[in-house]
């Protein structure tokens, strides 16, 4: 894996939270027009999947909500009642997973579609439970309040649909600091939550883990992680490759889905040593970096022509921790940025 940057904020974030809240507003009768002005949202933004925003912006925004409101438990009651498929691609594959432990697996691996600077884990426990826990590094309250509240209680509520099983967690922390009531919460997750942990956790005994999905779908679950994950390569390009470089070509293409290729992980896939790998790209005329580097080109160009592919997210596919990275590599092989070679891509 690439070595992350030092910790810090995010100056802005990707919120798929703004359109189902302002929804809810509308819905119990109050107006929040002068909210989306106020906070310099766009027009339409009750009608976007997501809104990019500064997090402290973000803070604000729902602080604001709430007052507006009168409802001191906003996130969980918009949670209660987002609509179906607001999350797109990872909601899918959600959805599509056999039981719940596949499920937060899934959801643990796909997060940072939706927003690049959340860090999220599955952790199996001897036991046979397991917790799930995202945060946002450099960001002790990492959306604020309403936001962590509304993603646990929106994971609970979603899970209990999926598997038409009435289900609690055995345990619920949450970053930000206990609210002054905190019943509401009670009542939703059937266990009283941890508060001021630094980040958001839900721990799931294994036989919760272990129910089965209602709707599960593995044939179209695999077509989903390969939209998500490493999809189909195209044909080789003219002359072909020896066989040896497209072995390593396929096996770079898998390790993608879990971040920079490293020369030793693709050399375990083909059974042999990192030196023989080294040797004989080397007697082919080539090197592990310049074929990681054509594979990442060639499937770039593939996702940038996907117009429901943002840039970070191909960024995430092609294996890269941070998108400015992506773009100097990019600009390397093009002399322009992703965005630019997309904008001019459309116009042809």
């Amino acid at each position: 894996m690439e070595t992350p940057p030092p910790s810090r904020p995010p100056a802005d974030v990707r919120s798929q939270l703004v359109g189902p809240l302002l929804a809810y507003l509308r819905a119990t009768g109050h107006d929040p027009t002068p909210l989306v002005e106020r906070f310099g949202l766009p027009a339409n933004a009750g009608e976007l999947p997501e809104v990019t925003l500064p997090l402290a912006t973000l803070h604000a925004f729902l602080d604001a909500a709430e007052a507006l409101s009168g409802d001191a438990f906003l996130g969980l009651h918009v949670a209660q009642r987002v609509p179906r498929g607001n999350y797109g691609l990872v909601e899918y594959i959600a959805r599509a997973s056999p039981t719940v432990r596949d499920t937060f697996r899934a959801l643990a691996r796909y997060m940072a579609l939706l927003e690049p600077t959340w860090h999220a884990s599955f952790q199996d426990a001897p036991d046979g439970s397991g917790t799930f826990i995202y945060s946002i590094p450099g960001e002790p309250l990492a959306y604020g309040r309403h936001a962590s509240e509304y993603g646990l209680a929106l994971f609970v509520h979603v899970g209990r649909q999926l598997t038409a099983h009435a289900w609690n967690p055995r345990d619920v922390a949450f970053a930000h600091p206990a609210p002054a009531d905190v019943r509401p919460l009670v009542e939703h997750f059937g266990v009283t939550p941890a508060f001021g942990e630094g980040r958001n956790a839900l721990t799931l005994d294994a036989a919760t883990l272990a129910l089965r999905i209602v709707d599960a779908d593995p044939v179209l679950l695999s077509v989903l992680e390969r939209a998500a994950g490493v999809p189909s390569p195209p044909p080789p390009a003219e002359p072909p490759a020896p066989p040896f470089v497209r072995e390593v070509r396929d096996a770079v293409r898998s390790s993608l889905s879990d971040g920079a290729p490293q020369m030793g992980d693709v050399a375990k896939r083909l059974h042999v040593s990192s030196r023989t790998l080294q040797r004989r790209l080397t007697e082919a005329g080539t090197s592990f970096q310049d074929e990681v580097d054509a594979v990442r080109r060639e499937l770039a160009f593939e996702y940038l022509r996907d117009a429901q592919l943002g840039v970070s997210q191909v960024a995430f596919l092609l294996g890269y921790s941070e998108l400015s990275t992506f773009d100097r590599a990019f600009k390397r092989w093009t002399g322009m940025t992703p965005r630019v070679w997309r904008e001019r891509t459309e116009a042809d």
